[in-house]
């Protein structure tokens, strides 16, 4: 009883965190704005995110490309950044934090002092190499063959198995499986801390990869994993009943906590529920699949050594529905919370990820329903297990298993594709535009679920607020074969124009015209090919 109570307390203490995040961080604003050109060196940069963050990596790149590290001061959704006395010409601020989800985010934006630069500034690196990303992919398909082949074999010896031996292929299996993801857990501490910089694998062992990497919430992810894949491999060397139990059912709890610490699900709205649904949905994945391993070695000795396993294949199959009922209800709650709507499961890179993986899950759900409802019936009504029944089960197994290995590799390149949810917050578009007696500063922002609001301000050839009597916005994409759509922007008073509930069908280039209508004789207009984000209107 106190062992059941420890658990327990421990399960309820990772979900013990502040009450909301919204997981993955963006950049909703700045100062000075995407594209903006200032008239004096400002003492003072600015970026606001759309949730607190941590700053890892903050430069500043000068017309003649030389590069700085200005001191940066964090405080809740924004960091401020003091810049030293800037020259003339245009600037790039490179940033890369580090998000709740444990996530790095990396960015850039451009301004100008005084007029823009003939050739620009050089662009700071501020993104993850791409060896880097393959490693992080290849740990991470690990980490997973661990949790949920490893310590879900363990529970299903200590479960189904009622704490029995398993056939030695299905125990070195599970064991191998346990140790390499025990191994890729401890090795993605460094990656992350190599995400985390944007540094090449060759500055693996640099102390300040690592120390990045431990100032993130994905290192609790790590120790979490490395702790539970470790009872894990306790629970498989133990002979006696009660280390059998203890270890396997700590280290399946040890998977939903150390999921439910970092990543997009887990971080996002009401922290304690979303963090108590990933829990569950681990650790149901890890009943499921940690079943499949010794199920098949099982039914293969049926046949080659006259053993009998419908004893598991019957606690297993009598079992299974209501784990499968839970990681059904749990996984389409949290697709539901990462998605923004309907469409981004074929428009966005997370959809199209979360898509492939339902059709996997559908098929896997097929096999496993053709095992649950025939095959297994057949094997336990035979009075001799004939081998063509065995195998044809057997292979179903076998057809079970590749599936998921599909799955968990799919699901490995979700920490390259930020949610639609996360996206729908994503930094507003800043748009500048020059003209001879006229000026436009535009910043696009996306509102979730209508449209996005436009914001304009007019100035003259000399940065000083103009008074119009009228702006109007068109915006077109050949591309996607829109014609231009027209807006009359309303008028704030003095400067200040807005557009609300703009339609943008479709992120990517378009072709955005400004007009400006000084006064009855004297018309500005400005226009070029801007990249916009998407911003449907429901």
């Amino acid at each position: 009883m106190k062992t059941r109570v420890l658990l327990l307390a421990i399960v309820l203490a990772g979900f013990g965190s502040p009450s909301a995040a919204l997981a993955h961080a963006s950049l909703v604003g700045s100062e000075p704005a995407e594209g903006a050109t200032v008239a004096a060196s400002p003492p003072t940069l600015r970026l606001d995110f759309n949730e607190p963050v941590a700053p890892l990596v903050v430069r500043l790149v000068g017309p003649n490309g030389e590069a700085l590290t200005p001191p940066v001061k964090a405080k809740n959704e924004s960091l401020t950044i003091s810049a030293p006395p800037l020259a003339r010409g245009t600037h790039v601020l490179s940033y890369r934090v580090i998000s709740a989800d444990g996530h790095p985010i990396g960015g850039s934006l451009t301004f100008s002092v005084g007029a823009p630069s003939t050739g620009g500034a050089g662009a700071a690196a501020s993104d993850t190499p791409a060896d880097v990303k393959a490693a992080i992919w290849a740990t991470r398909l690990l980490i997973y063959l661990g949790l949920f082949v490893g310590i879900g074999g363990a529970g299903f010896r200590a479960l189904i198995a009622q704490r029995q031996l398993l056939p030695r292929g299905a125990e070195q299996v599970i064991a191998a499986a346990t140790t390499a993801g025990l191994f890729a857990s401890l090795l993605s501490l460094g990656l992350q801390g190599l995400d985390a910089l944007a540094l090449p694998l060759t500055r693996f062992a640099n102390i300040e990869v690592w120390r990045s990497a431990f100032a993130t919430s994905y290192a609790w992810t790590a120790i979490a994993a490395a702790g539970a894949m470790l009872l894990g491999l306790i629970s498989l060397r133990a002979k006696a009943p009660a280390p059998v139990g203890l270890c396997a059912f700590a280290a399946l709890a040890g998977t939903g906590l150390a999921l439910g610490f970092s990543g997009h699900a887990a971080t996002s709205g009401q922290l304690p529920l979303s963090r108590l649904i990933v829990f569950v949905h681990a650790v149901c994945i890890a009943f499921w699949v940690g079943a499949l391993v010794p199920l098949a070695w099982i039914v293969r000795d049926t046949v080659r050594k006259g053993r009998s396993g419908e004893g598991e294949l019957a606690r297993f199959s009598k079992l299974i529905p209501l784990p499968l009922g839970l990681l059904i209800a749990s996984g389409a709650y949290l697709a539901w919370g990462e998605l923004d709507r309907a469409d981004a499961l074929w428009t966005t890179a997370y959809g199209e990820v979360l898509s492939f993986k339902l059709a996997a899950v559908l098929v896997l759900l097929a096999l496993a329903a053709a095992n649950r409802y025939v095959l297994v019936p057949r094997l336990a009504a035979a009075a001799q297990s004939p081998p063509g029944r065995s195998f044809a089960l057997a292979t179903s197994i076998a057809a079970e298993s590749v599936v998921v290995l599909a799955i968990l590799g799919t699901v490995a390149l979700w920490r390259f594709t930020p949610p639609p949810r996360a996206l729908i917050a994503a930094e507003p578009s800043s748009i500048h535009f020059h003209g001879d007696k006229a000026m436009a500063q535009i910043d696009v922002t996306p509102v979730r679920a209508r449209g996005a609001d436009v914001a304009i301000e007019v100035l003259d050839g000399k940065f000083r607020p103009l008074a119009v009597k009228a702006v109007t916005l068109f915006l077109s994409n050949n591309a996607a074969g829109i014609e231009p759509m027209r807006h009359d922007a309303q008028s704030l008073g003095g400067d200040a124009w807005r557009v609300e509930d703009l339609r943008i069908p479709t992120g990517g280039r378009w072709r955005l015209r400004v007009d400006i209508l000084i006064d009855d004789f004297d018309k500005e207009s400005l226009e070029d090919d801007v990249l916009l984000p998407r911003a449907p209107s429901g």
